[in-house]
């Protein structure tokens, strides 16, 4: 059955059971009725707190080595992530495309349409059914920088601070209007709003402990391969929902009767959940008079602009870098344009330029403008020097130690199976870590009518993190010449067999 691309079913436990593909016809009828939507009574967001820890090592310990090395932690970053229940997510979706056509339309001939890059289908090329991602978007900004390698260049890299927490809503409201040419949001789009800038949410784990740390899961039925049924059944950590297929955390109607208590409500006259379909788009909507100003500014002296989401980069000439600087700050800060902060700690400079006959980047201490050679350009996840692109460290530590998780569960799973040699199950990893299940394919599936016949599914095996190495190394290879960023992971092949003989 085709259904629209709003219609996207999750799969995260919520409140009430979860949506199927067989109730896409009362969904849609629903989602459509305007009434409906302005009267609807939205349920609690579920939050969760999602922490990216960095670690470094601690230089101040004298007493470590190669293989037992102590590391400190360096940043935490806190992110606030609200998961809509599973009807009203699939009524953000549909709105979402409503804003997402109207918001396409708007800045269809606008001058800034190709600066602002995030959370947009930007075709590769004119009629091309594929759409770019972050690595066209950085390769678009070193090429530009390799293009102009005769100039001396500064690019400033910034980032918002806590961006969706700080949009302001009455420029939410009046953008908002505006890119549906209406003088105030129909009642419908309005009753989205106010769900959007009066947060009610419910924290998870208060949730969770409330039943007794049980969950309703979905289990299959013996002897019926077709019919599955719902039960409750106590699970020992949040993070084993997944795996024992829980699906929600209650009904609607026994939450409405006992856990009301448990909403938490935010009367802020800022800030927008993370995490819904729609807070994407609205960012986008948000930020168009900003990406106006900026834009014509930097336009006007040559240079190049583009934003991602909440990141922002620049590069121009040498001469107006403090200019540019200080534009950015000063346009973000108002409060009619954005009201929002980029702070000097989340503010990157580098200059690039010939240097011995080579050109080179480097980043700069923005106040005092001393040079620092051992640090070049980051963007999107990749590095770039001025002579060629790789990807950042930071990826490739983050896969290596999910490896080493993966390896250390495979292992206790073999240990306590039943399997007599006790031995992990290889063709997992292999296809998740390795270049064998690097190649993204459509998969197939046994007909219905004819089992002995395979036909074509809408289900794609997406590959491994070495899928997006490989598509990287192929996107900016005019860049490099070689092949710089596959060269970069074939250690991760040795650590896979490293591991693969400690482990099996």
């Amino acid at each position: 059955m085709d259904t629209e691309n709003w219609f996207k079913l999750k799969k995260y436990p919520h409140i009430g059971l979860p949506i199927t593909a067989s109730d896409y016809d009362w969904v849609k009828e629903y989602v459509y009725n305007k009434d409906k939507i302005r009267t609807h009574s939205f349920l609690p967001l579920i939050h969760k707190c999602i922490s990216q820890r960095k670690f470094r090592p601690d230089k101040l310990i004298n007493d470590k080595t190669k293989t037992n090395r102590r590391y400190r932690i360096k940043d935490k970053k806190d992110r606030n992530i609200y998961f809509a229940s599973h009807i009203d997510s699939l009524i953000f979706s549909y709105y979402n495309s409503i804003l997402v056509e109207a918001y396409e339309q708007y800045i269809e001939n606008k001058n800034f349409n190709e600066s602002v890059v995030a959370y947009r289908k930007i075709a590769l090329f004119k009629d091309s059914k594929n759409n770019k991602c972050n690595i066209d978007f950085a390769k678009t900004v070193f090429e530009f920088i390799k293009q102009n390698d005769s100039n001396k260049l500064s690019v400033v890299v910034a980032d918002v601070t806590s961006f969706f927490d700080n949009l302001d809503h009455k420029i939410i409201k009046r953008k908002w209007s505006e890119i549906l040419n209406e003088y105030t949001l129909p009642l419908d789009h309005y009753n989205i709003f106010k769900t959007l800038t009066r947060i009610k949410y419910i924290e998870g784990e208060q949730l969770f402990n409330s039943y007794s740390r049980t969950m309703i899961v979905e289990r299959g039925i013996p002897n019926n391969s077709k019919k599955t049924e719902f039960k409750r059944i106590e699970i020992e950590k949040a993070q084993y929902f997944k795996e024992k297929n829980a699906v929600a955390y209650c009904e609607k109607n026994d939450f409405i009767k006992k856990n009301l208590n448990l909403i938490v409500s935010k009367n802020n006259t800022v800030g927008i959940p993370q995490g819904s379909p729609i807070s994407a788009t609205l960012a986008n909507v948000y930020m168009l008079d900003f990406d106006q100003i900026v834009f014509n500014k930097i336009n006007a002296i040559g240079g190049f602009y583009q934003r991602y989401s909440d990141d922002l980069v620049v590069v121009c000439e040498q001469q107006y870098e403090d200019e540019i600087i200080n534009t950015i700050r000063e346009t973000i800060a108002d409060k009619k344009i954005a009201g929002l902060e980029i702070q000097s700690k989340k503010t990157k400079v580098y200059r690039f330029e010939i240097i011995s006959e080579k050109f080179i980047g480097f980043e700069i201490d923005e106040k005092t403008k001393l040079p620092n050679f051992n640090r070049t350009l980051e963007y999107l996840g990749f590095s770039f020097d001025g002579q060629k692109v790789l990807v950042k460290s930071a990826g490739f530590s983050k896969f290596y130690r999910s490896m080493i998780k993966s390896f250390k569960k495979s292992a206790s799973l073999a240990k306590n199976s039943k399997n007599p040699d006790k031995k992990i199950f290889k063709s997992r990893l292999f296809k998740r870590f390795t270049h064998i299940g690097a190649k993204r394919k459509l998969i197939y599936r046994p007909s219905k009518i004819d089992k002995t016949k395979y036909v074509k599914s809408k289900e794609y095996n997406w590959g491994n993190y070495l899928s997006y190495i490989y598509k990287a190394d192929n996107t900016m290879k005019d860049l490099n010449k070689l092949e710089s960023i596959k060269k970069q992971s074939r250690k991760l092949w040795k650590n896979f067999n490293r591991l693969l003989k400690i482990y099996q």
